[in-house]
């Protein structure tokens, strides 16, 4: 789902924020190794896997937590490629085709990946505060089907290869956690659009739908409180 106004209110945030914080002290580092060691750890964005991206109330995000998610979205995406190419043809694959490139290109920005990590974990935490669960045994199952379906793409295969293994498998319960429970919050709205308008079209339920989450998540997050973090970030 795009939420337009979500990369703009992250944006915005990380604007006032990021021009008030201050670089965390660190001991000096002797010249040399030390330093040419410390830059090839370094990301393109300037982080290291350890910088603090986010924090959202008191739980500290990492730049590896960020990458992990911008993982996930681009993997996603070489799946649902992969659907499309088997379903499709002709001038409608060249144009699915040309979108999902064009995604990949999209989740490969900082903060568009950060307007997504704040989105999943905002609107779950919201799900807790609702009372919302879901059973171990689903995110099992869950991570056991999206790992055969990785396995079976050579994209997303290459993907998943470049991450980090350990910290790959450690986050994926918690991930997985946290989108199953951000997808009751999206069931329940929808079904409320249906109960108020029965005779709607699949189209309008799934724009009222996503309005009403859109509208949800602005006021949750509105609630919350985040800082945006610049360590190891010039």
């Amino acid at each position: 789902m795009k939420l337009k106004k979500l990369l703009i209110l992250v944006l915005l945030v990380a604007g006032m924020i990021l021009g008030g914080c201050q670089q965390d002290n660190k001991e000096p580092v002797t010249e040399n190794n030390s330093s040419a060691q410390k830059a090839e750890e370094s990301s393109e964005d300037g982080f290291q896997a350890d910088d603090k991206v986010v924090t959202i109330n008191g739980k500290v995000f990492s730049y590896e937590d960020l990458q992990f998610y911008q993982l996930m979205n681009k993997v996603d995406i070489e799946l649902n490629r992969a659907v499309d190419e088997k379903n499709l043809q002709g001038v409608e694959l060249e144009e699915k085709m040309a979108y999902w490139d064009e995604q990949s290109k999209y989740h490969d920005n900082f903060n568009v990946n950060l307007s997504k990590m704040l989105e999943q974990h905002t609107m779950y935490l919201l799900a807790r505060e609702k009372g919302l669960d879901v059973e171990s045994a689903e995110v099992a199952g869950t991570i056991e089907e999206f790992k055969a379906k990785v396995e079976q793409n050579e994209a997303a295969s290459q993907l998943v290869s470049a991450y980090p293994e350990d910290a790959y498998k450690n986050r994926l319960n918690s991930y997985f956690t946290e989108k199953l429970l951000t997808q009751q919050i999206y069931e329940t709205l929808k079904a409320d659009v249906v109960k108020e308008k029965p005779n709607a079209t699949d189209k309008e339920i799934a724009y009222d739908t996503a309005k009403s989450y859109e509208e949800l998540y602005q006021s949750q997050v509105a609630s919350l409180e985040i800082k945006i973090n610049a360590a190891g970030h010039e």
